[in-house]
């Protein structure tokens, strides 16, 4: 995937870098996108491993310069996924990631402020498409830019937004 995008790739190339014949991959995975879903699968459990400890009075950030960082770090094979039918797939990957470290940087200050679960939920919902998708567009603008950069740049709106959402969300109640 450094190479070319993913739709350009075949599991005959696969197979053979692999040193395994095509009966051994099929075996294992249905098509080229279910071995990229088991990718994700495997890189996001080694990300969450590797990106431990939240700031919790943190208003994102961290999770803001840890994604960008990731997917600089990784910025080929995003990229060749980004451009290609799996796009769909890092979309959902990224989700279920960031949607893990929201969850943990937010969810000791529901007592605070008396949220239910659900409103949490919520809350944590709308971060995440937020987040994946300004990380996305930066993706799809060629990744200009350091993390600490694109931090600053979000950092306004980030600042106090949790605790504001979540006070919100109380009053509603």
């Amino acid at each position: 995937m450094a190479e070319r995008t993913l739709d350009k790739i075949t599991i005959k190339e696969i197979v053979q870098r692999c040193g395994v014949n095509r009966q051994t991959f099929y075996y294992h995975f249905r098509d080229i996108y279910d071995l990229l879903d088991w990718m994700f699968i495997h890189e996001g459990a080694e990300f969450l491993k590797m990106n431990p400890i939240y700031d919790y009075d943190d208003d994102g950030q961290t999770i803001l310069r840890m994604l960008s960082s990731y997917l600089q770090a990784n910025r080929s094979s995003v990229t060749s996924i980004y451009h290609s039918m799996g796009r769909e797939l890092l979309y959902q990957y990224l989700c279920k990631q960031i949607y893990k470290m929201l969850n943990r940087s937010v969810s000791h200050r529901v007592t605070t402020y008396s949220a239910r679960e659900g409103e949490l939920h919520t809350i944590i919902n709308f971060y995440k498409h937020a987040v994946v998708g300004s990380m996305l567009d930066w993706v799809e603008e060629g990744m200009h830019g350091a993390p600490e950069e694109i931090v600053e740049r979000y950092r306004p709106l980030l600042k106090g937004m949790f605790d504001v959402a979540l006070r919100k969300m109380a009053q509603i109640q």
